[in-house]
């Protein structure tokens, strides 16, 4: 079932899309065949590999009617995920009393998730909480899972091309929260206003991208060529960091690249995992499901095994000519092209071309609707990149150029930076690695340390216990002997020669005596009053009092 879904993903649009019937049948056949598995091998999902246990419960849910939707979601909360292995980031796990948010009015929402903009601890940070359905929670769980991954690489960095994740929240029943969304949610640190690429090409055509990005005006140009060497070059290098850890985005559009005019370093980050899929994974998490926009997706609509990075290499492409073009953003919205140009653009003219982007310039610029910006495109200057985009749009996955291709295409400046931010992040997390090992032995040393005191201070304490055990005893035996020679009339205050009589302590005292009782009185023995009183009876037992 897995080889099958990997294969033919189904693309899951904002809009309906129907599957061939043949690819329906296959997929009822191989959710039969899962279920039949599932019930005639009941075994642990954590017995398969590390993080499986949630997707496998979700199988479980998905053809189980005892199973309901909630309880799927509270099996998402099952306590503290730690992040990737051999790095130190540390997550925390909120309560809804540690936010301040409103939970009635989301700051933005989609078909899986909504978002909610609140504080913690002073700090503003963005919450999402995954829409109560199959579909929604099972990705939630893997852009959960990559975050946390991402976080372990974040470690000790100043800054990161995605989001800062500080940590999960649970709300409890017992609070009021809408009833169409799960009661789990992802916490990052809210950085910049919230803007994306895509809100900044709507208003005023993207100008104030130019002042963001510390970009310089293209002048009277049409295109805004630098702009988007710039915005290709920075979503290149992200990927490039993403994929060499495994993480595939398959959703990168303007829409989900976040602008932070703070992050000099990083001013656009790419957000919203839950399309993506991890490689390094055992189980490939998240490859077969996919919610791909199709105004970016590739032609194959799936991530090729043998080259999956050229998957968002087509996606950050098409992102760039829609920045190049500004007429593509503009205008042309009707009842077929909600989209407006772009839409059609890449939904119908482009495929409708073979994916051959200078193959359509060249027909527009023969009087086409974009003929002034198509011919400024193929204008020499300009030719470098446009082959470059040429290239990262080809139709076979197997053509197209990878996100290393297309950096060194971009120019060399590109590579180094990539190469520079890639062990930077490596050192950063070597650095913070080291911390905590010199802390780990740091506090194991201390622990030997207060062990080995601990040790010393019982050995003297059983030193002290002995001795005083010996005195006790000695004194015991010294007492002991006073008394007997004391009883037998051979010690001072005795009868001197004579046996202990009827009347006499050692013969009178019964079984069952009490101390402070008087049984007899004595005027060869006398005691004081309050003074210890030990008695040896002539069976060879002891009775103490006074």
């Amino acid at each position: 079932f897995f080889w099958y879904d990997t294969q033919t993903p189904e693309l899951r649009r904002n809009r309906s899309v129907s599957a061939p019937r043949y690819e329906m049948g296959v997929r009822g056949v191989a959710l039969g065949l899962l279920a039949v598995s599932l019930v005639a091998c009941p075994l642990s999902a954590s017995a398969f590999a590390p993080g499986a246990a949630s997707m496998m419960q979700f199988r479980r849910a998905a053809t189980s009617s005892f199973v309901s939707l909630s309880q799927f979601a509270n099996s998402l909360r099952t306590g503290p995920r730690p992040a990737q292995a051999g790095l130190s980031m540390e997550l925390q796990f909120f309560q809804s009393k540690d936010l301040k948010v409103n939970w009635n009015s989301p700051s933005a929402e989609g078909n899986f998730g909504k978002v909610f903009f609140g504080t913690l601890n002073g700090q503003k940070c963005v919450i999402k909480c995954p829409v109560l359905e199959e579909f929604s929670l099972r990705i939630f769980d893997t852009e959960r899972a990559v975050n946390i991954k991402l976080a372990g690489v974040a470690a000790g960095a100043s800054s990161v091309p995605w989001p800062t994740m500080l940590g999960e929240v649970n709300i409890p029943e017992s609070e009021r929260f809408p009833s169409d969304i799960a009661r789990i949610g992802i916490v990052w640190r809210r950085e910049g206003e919230g803007k994306t690429l895509e809100d900044l090409l709507r208003q005023g055509g993207g100008k104030q991208l130019y002042q963001l990005l510390a970009v310089k005006e293209d002048g009277a140009r049409l295109l805004r060529v630098e702009l988007a060497k710039n915005v290709l070059g920075q979503l290149l290098v992200a990927l490039a960091q993403l994929q060499e850890r495994g993480v595939m985005h398959r959703d990168i559009k303007p829409s989900n690249t976040l602008v932070v005019a703070e992050d000099r370093e990083h001013t656009l980050k790419i957000i919203d995992f839950g399309s993506c899929c991890d490689l390094q994974d055992p189980f490939k998490k998240g490859l077969g499901d996919a919610t791909c926009d199709p105004m970016y997706a590739p032609p194959e609509q799936k991530i090729s095994l043998t080259s999956p990075g050229k998957f968002d290499t087509f996606s950050t492409a098409m992102t760039a000519v829609r920045i190049l073009i500004p007429s593509l953003t503009a205008g042309g919205q009707t009842r077929d092209w909600a989209g407006g140009n772009f839409q059609e653009f890449a939904e119908s003219t482009l495929p409708s071309f073979g994916f051959d982007f200078i193959k359509w310039l060249k027909t527009e610029a023969e009087g086409g609707r974009f003929a002034a910006e198509a011919q400024e495109a193929l204008l020499p200057d300009n030719a470098k990149f446009v082959n470059l985009l040429q290239g990262m749009l080809k139709q076979s996955p197997f053509m197209r150029n990878s996100v290393q291709g297309s950096l060194e295409g971009l120019g060399q400046e590109w590579v180094t930076r990539a190469r520079n931010e890639a062990k930077e992040v490596k050192s950063k997390a070597a650095e913070v690695k080291r911390e905590r090992d010199q802390k780990k032995d740091a506090a194991a040393k201390i622990a030997e340390q207060e062990e080995r005191e601990r040790g010393q201070a019982d050995k003297e304490e059983q030193a002290r216990r002995k001795q005083a055990e010996a005195l006790a005893d000695k004194a015991s035996k010294g007492e002991e002997s006073r008394l007997k020679a004391l009883l037998s009339g051979s010690g001072s205050g005795g009868r001197a020669g004579k046996q202990v009589g009827d009347n006499d302590i050692a013969n009178v005292v019964p079984e069952d005596w009490k101390e402070g009782a008087q049984y007899f009185r004595s005027k060869q023995l006398t005691f004081k009053a309050s003074e210890i009183v030990v008695a040896f009876r002539s069976d060879g037992s002891r009775r103490f009092g006074k």
